[in-house]
């Protein structure tokens, strides 16, 4: 009896398939509750069908977005935020104040705030790890920005004109979930093989689309990374970290880091000023009043860091204090090496300082500085410079 109600192994799958296709199909259409029947049916022959499984789950959320709510639901239910981005970049801020303190605990506690977002977040996953390795380490430094670039709030990335099959976009879903650790294992490895059989998936396109998915996944690691207009010293560790841990290769990088500098170029800046001052307040200031006035923001506590900015990036202004820390390059040390360089020392250089001494005034005109101001500065003075030296200043390469 055992014998005769056995079924054959392809006679399953068979089934299954047929109606995951179906339900594919349905969910393209939209008809949301028809494409849940057939996945329950396809669970209902095998209900360990991972694949099933989380299609059901994706199509339940699909489902319950594309429902209105009634006056009632808006009031007990939260309105999701309108750009995951702000808020994952605000917990992620949060997190890095808690480091600063070594409140590694709290600072994890603000990194899991980020899953209940977006629970296959790489960008976060990383951030997390950087910080257990910190609470690893004997002695670790305090995290202080190393470089900070504000600008214009940044638009959206645009959704690509030609639209994604169905069974790709399910299957570049998956792709996420098994590379969300960062490798995959032979089980994986399989289903992600009868997924492919299952709906027609190549070789070549499994290529392409595994490409896509890390490119996608360090786009939104850099557009969360950039979103609260600072990037410290453990966000540029946790982006590296991303690169080694998810394989993500130079090119892909590049590509990915290309499609970012697009969507800073539908920003409307007037130019880019670089700042430098060992003074964060300050720093902080200015930047502020600065991003008020269209123009995007370099940032820097450090001379040595500038200088690694400079590598990078053309700026139209360069403003920078005159006194620095012990055992750093001082602001008379930053400008005599922009000097030596044929591009940077044309670059117009604005000195701010507490120094009103007429003689380290005089020294700086001979420097080739092009304006000296003491602090506080009269923000009008300023931006008075700034503006005039714009006009006669190419735009940020």
């Amino acid at each position: 009896m055992p014998e005769e109600n056995k079924q054959d192994p392809k006679d399953i799958k068979e089934q299954i398939g047929k109606h995951l296709r179906a339900a594919d199909e349905l969910t393209r259409q939209q008809k949301f509750e028809e494409a849940l029947m057939e996945i329950e049916r396809a669970l209902e022959i095998d209900p360990k069908h991972n694949y099933a499984r989380s299609f059901l789950e994706r199509v339940k959320l699909m489902y319950k977005r594309s429902q209105p709510k009634d006056s009632e639901q808006a009031v007990t239910e939260e309105k999701p935020p309108e750009d995951p981005a702000a808020l994952i970049s605000q917990y992620l801020a949060k997190a890095e104040e808690f480091i600063k303190n070594k409140d590694y605990t709290h600072a994890l506690e603000e990194v899991a705030k980020v899953y209940k977002v977006d629970p296959k977040n790489y960008y976060a996953q990383t951030f997390s790890e950087r910080i257990e390795i910190l609470m690893n380490e004997k002695s670790s430094e305090e995290i202080k920005p190393v470089a900070t670039l504000i600008q214009p709030e940044l638009p959206e990335p645009q959704i690509q004109d030609k639209p994604e099959i169905g069974s790709r976009m399910m299957y570049m879903e998956l792709l996420k979930e098994v590379w969300f650790d960062g490798k995959i294992t032979e089980q994986e490895a399989q289903e992600l093989k009868t997924i492919r059989e299952l709906f027609g998936i190549t070789q070549e396109e499994h290529l392409k689309l595994e490409r896509e998915t890390r490119i996608g996944a360090y786009l939104e690691a850099l557009r969360i990374a950039w979103h609260d207009h600072s990037l410290s010293g453990l966000e540029q560790k946790a982006l590296q970290m991303m690169i080694d841990k998810y394989g993500i290769s130079k090119d892909e990088q590049i590509e990915a880091e290309s499609r970012y500098a697009d969507i800073q170029k539908s920003s409307k800046s007037r130019g880019t000023v670089l700042v430098v001052d060992s003074d964060r307040n300050i720093l902080v200031s200015l930047s502020k009043q600065l991003q008020q006035r269209g123009l995007t923001v370099l940032l820097s506590q450090k001379v040595e860091d500038a200088l690694q900015i400079l590598r990078t990036h053309t700026p139209n202004l360069i403003i920078s204090e005159i006194l620095f820390p012990k055992d750093h390059i001082d602001g008379m040390g930053f400008r005599n090496k922009l000097s030596e360089d044929p591009a940077l020392g044309q670059t117009p250089f604005i000195f701010i300082s507490s120094i009103a001494h007429k003689k380290v005034v005089q020294a700086c005109y001979r420097l080739g500085v092009d304006h000296v101001l003491e602090k506080p500065v009269d923000m009008k003075i300023l931006f008075s410079i700034i503006d005039g030296k714009l006009r006669n200043s190419p735009q940020e390469k």
